[in-house]
């Protein structure tokens, strides 16, 4: 009997067929390589269409008008002086720009409020991008006066835009992270809670990425920090990156000490070694004083921060030092576990030794990146002698490695070594071999004691840790 496929000349291979579809469809497949192509083109294409309206190729122009609207100012006569809307709209460009002493549009509130009448007296939206890139560069100015009137006038023809330009509707959309108050702040809570990426932050708002090295983007990146901290060791590589594209000095001490202050804690001591990294990097040695200073504007809990933060890195590195210092130069436990307890009271420290302890030093992965800085050279090469300089409160404390006893010089005794030299011939200046023993002992009892002086780590019926432990609290005020 005739089958239907026979009558019909159809046939086929269900599985075949299967596979077939299967095949077209599948991630190596042509359609498939053509249209995540064409969707990867108009991703592209949008992108440099919306960049596009943000280019302002006037930048030569800016000098022209700046002065033209300056003379027109300062004889009182704008009324008189024409501007066309070009001109304006490289205006909006050049609200802080200034030139041989003449001070900018944006530090004149007069000015200012002058040349908002010209805008309207011209209106054109397209002096918003002008304006608006005026704005997030100047988000922390301190002439607040001036921004904020800018600020409500952005935020005015923002809101009377009926357009259909899709970047300023983007940002009439978004306008609640425009306010001066705390939009910056709003925008990166929001980005935190959304899971965004902070990379994302320019994509968000529909601006260029290269804003994003812009004042406004500071306390947006602080905002994410703080809704996302405590899954920092997943966001820590994405701050890193934020860091570097943003490039803001200020920036990196706001966001740089709270991280600082946040791995001080067993939770998250195993990112200390990248966050002194990325300290280093983005702020600087702590032991500089000049890199970590306070900032133009910084709240007191800033400044706060900062130097709490400068602290904490200074006591992870030295506490680094120490470990290494009594392992490679000394080789005494006993030591190094007494000065690690007090590693959170030394304010500086500095190594003193020829070249090949400073070799040893540097070739330890440990603490290498920080040696030259803390590091004094004597005029030998090979002498195995060193010296571990530590500075805490009044007090100068020297550890050696060729001798039984360390040494307390009071900071105010004219004779003390500083801690500051560079070069010296021998770990020996560092000796007064004229000074007293710091305590005076009999049997299990302390018969005297003396505000200065050197020590020896020879036991006899109490042990030297017990004794040094007893004086220090006495004349340093602290307990070991």
């Amino acid at each position: 009997m005739t089958t239907v496929n026979e009558i019909l000349n159809f046939y086929f291979s269900p599985a075949q067929l299967k596979q077939a579809a299967q095949n077209y469809f599948s991630s190596t497949s042509k359609l498939t390589r053509e249209l995540n192509s064409g969707t990867e083109k108009l991703i592209q294409l949008t992108e440099e269409i919306g960049e596009r309206q943000y280019i302002f190729s006037g930048e030569n122009l800016i000098p022209g008008v700046f002065r033209k609207f300056k003379a027109a100012n300062q004889i009182g006569n704008n009324s008189t002086i024409k501007f066309e809307r070009r001109e304006l709209r490289t205006l909006a460009y050049a609200i802080s720009y200034s030139e041989h002493k003449i001070p900018s549009i944006f530090s004149k509130e007069n000015e200012l409020e002058v040349l908002f009448s010209l805008f309207n007296k011209n209106w054109k939206d397209s002096y918003l991008l002008g304006l608006i890139d005026c704005y997030l560069r100047n988000w922390q100015t301190q002439n607040r006066a001036s921004f904020e009137k800018l600020g409500k006038f952005i935020l005015l023809k923002l809101n009377a835009y009926e357009g259909t330009r899709a970047v300023l509707k983007s940002l009439k959309t978004n306008i609640r992270f425009l306010g001066s108050k705390n939009g910056d702040v709003t925008l990166g809570s929001e980005l935190a809670l959304k899971i965004q990426s902070i990379k994302n932050a320019t994509k968000y708002l529909t601006l260029p990425d290269n804003w994003f090295s812009y004042a406004y983007f500071s306390k947006v990146i602080v905002a994410y920090y703080e809704k996302r901290k405590s899954k920092l060791p997943s966001i820590i590589d994405e701050l890193e990156i934020a860091l570097s594209e943003h490039n803001n000095s200020i920036t990196n001490k706001r966001i740089v000490s709270k991280i600082i202050i946040q791995c001080n804690t067993n939770e998250f001591q195993i990112l200390q070694d990248k966050v002194k990294s990325i300290a280093f990097n983005f702020v600087g040695d702590p032991a500089n004083v000049v890199k970590w200073s306070t900032f133009e504007g910084a709240t007191e809990t800033e400044i706060s921060e900062l130097k709490q933060a400068q602290n904490i890195l200074n006591q992870w590195i030295t506490r680094k030092f120490i470990t290494v210092f009594f392992e490679k130069c000394i080789n005494d436990p006993r030591r190094k576990k007494f000065w690690l307890k007090l590693s959170k009271e030394i304010m500086r420290f500095r190594i003193v030794g020829s070249s090949m302890i400073k070799s040893i030093l540097l070739n330890d992965n440990r603490i290498s990146e920080y040696v030259s800085a803390r590091f004094c050279k004597t005029n030998s090469y090979s002498d195995r002698n060193s010296a571990l300089m530590l500075l805490i409160k009044n007090y100068l404390f020297i550890e050696f490695s060729d001798s039984g006893a360390f040494y307390a010089y009071k900071l105010s005794n004219p004779h003390a070594p500083s801690i500051d030299i560079t070069l010296i011939n021998s770990t020996s200046e560092l000796k007064d071999s004229s000074m007293n023993q710091l305590v005076y002992r009999s049997g299990y009892y302390i018969t005297q004691t003396y505000d200065e002086g050197r020590l020896s780590h020879r036991d006899f019926d109490l042990n030297w840790e017990n004794v040094f432990a007893d004086w220090i609290k006495k004349y340093v005020g602290i307990n070991v």
